[in-house]
């Protein structure tokens, strides 16, 4: 009785704990971007991506957004991924697209979740294992990282043809440059893939699922022999793909509040190493985030975020857990005001897409950089 006392107190001290930075997950924008690859691919099934805690946004709060929202199935990087999703009450059915122990295949207790074999080793051990086991087949069409060789592929099926345990449910692969226009490259996998795809239908007509395409290369669907595209990016707002008939809406927003504001004079220096001079006397802010929450350092002295919807730009260096802002545009400035770190509208100096550009990288290291610490919100607008 003591106990349960004390975790219901210690679970009452959480919910009511009020966090200086959260991220928000806008349930409707998230829905609305499955619903665009649905409509513009009508004859083919999406599954959505959710590894990298579903690309930053949060594993759970966007697998119970979809659960039951008639999805084939939720694609994960991990079995620890997968266990999580189970545990959170999570129903729909689930494929490990990562490399798994053969062991841990071996002891899995989890309902409806599939694996993915990547070579033929894997597939022997899981073989002699002797276990009921799902598995999707990964081959390699080009990208040369995981997955057997076409050349691999008869001895692999003469190994699932011969087990009692291991059933084939499908067969997957993925485009190593779909992004690029008139790509060499993809045509190869396109043929190739077609090929491997004609062969596991003839020798296992059973086999129900053949994946290729993820966001980017959705634009090749109507070339390739596929049942499934695996959404990933995409399903979060961002358009890998070559396709412009897609609208999609970034789902993610990330917010704090400013924590110090003070005057300097020209002349004063903001930062570590004092990277930025002031010119003239200025207002300066800190807000309680940096690159220990995922606001990448290459944004020093180039970022923007907004306040009262006043873009504000990054002065001096990001530091672990602060960042300075300059906030001399900003009426009347005070310690508790709301900062938007990460907009949610693509054209905002402060969106993904913009500092992605800023930092000259790619919109998925900076999603897969939030901290799981971080407060996700489902927004249900």
């Amino acid at each position: 009785m003591i106990f349960q006392k004390i975790l219901r107190y210690l679970r009452s001290e959480r919910l009511s704990h009020k966090p200086l930075i959260e991220i928000f997950i806008y349930r409707n924008r998230l829905l609305h971007n499955l619903n665009q690859f649905r409509s513009v691919y009508p004859k083919i099934k999406i599954t959505p991506v959710l590894k990298g805690n579903a690309y930053g946004h949060g594993l759970l709060q966007v697998a119970r957004i979809l659960d039951g929202k008639g999805v084939p199935f939720l694609c994960v990087d991990s079995y620890f991924e997968a266990v999580q999703l189970r545990k959170g009450g999570i129903r729909s059915p689930i494929l490990v697209i990562g490399y798994t122990l053969p062991e841990n295949i071996a002891n899995n207790r989890l309902r409806d979740v599939a694996f993915s074999v990547m070579n033929l080793g894997e597939l022997r051990a899981l073989a002699q294992l002797s276990v009921p086991a799902v598995i999707h087949l990964k081959l390699d069409t080009g990208m040369h990282r995981h997955g057997m060789l076409p050349e691999e592929l008869n001895e692999a099926l003469m190994i699932l043809k011969g087990s009692k345990h291991l059933r084939l449910e499908g067969v997957f692969s993925h485009f190593a440059d779909a992004d690029t226009v008139d790509s060499e490259l993809t045509r190869k996998q396109i043929n190739v893939w077609n090929e491997l795809v004609k062969k596991v239908r003839r020798e296992m007509p059973a086999v129900s699922s053949f994946h290729i395409g993820a966001t980017a290369g959705s634009f090749y669907t109507n070339e390739v022999t596929a049942t499934h595209i695996r959404l990933g990016i995409g399903l979060y707002g961002f358009n890998a793909s070559l396709n412009t008939r897609l609208e999609l809406r970034p789902a993610l927003e990330m917010k704090t509040i400013l924590t110090s504001v003070r005057s300097i004079g020209p002349g004063e220096r903001v930062g570590y190493n004092g990277t930025f001079t002031a010119e003239k006397t200025m207002k300066i802010a800190s807000i309680p985030v940096g690159y220990a929450e995922g606001v990448d350092r290459r944004l020093s002295n180039k970022g923007y975020v907004s306040v009262k919807g006043i873009g504000c730009p990054i002065v001096g260096r990001v530091s672990m857990n602060i960042t300075s802002i300059d906030v001399s545009a900003v009426p009347d400035p005070k310690v508790g005001d709301e900062v938007v770190v990460v907009s949610k509208e693509s054209d905002d100096k402060n969106s993904i897409e913009s500092m992605s550009r800023m930092c000259e990288t790619i919109s998925y290291e900076l999603l897969a950089r939030f901290p799981t610490t971080l407060r996700r919100t489902v927004v249900y607008r």
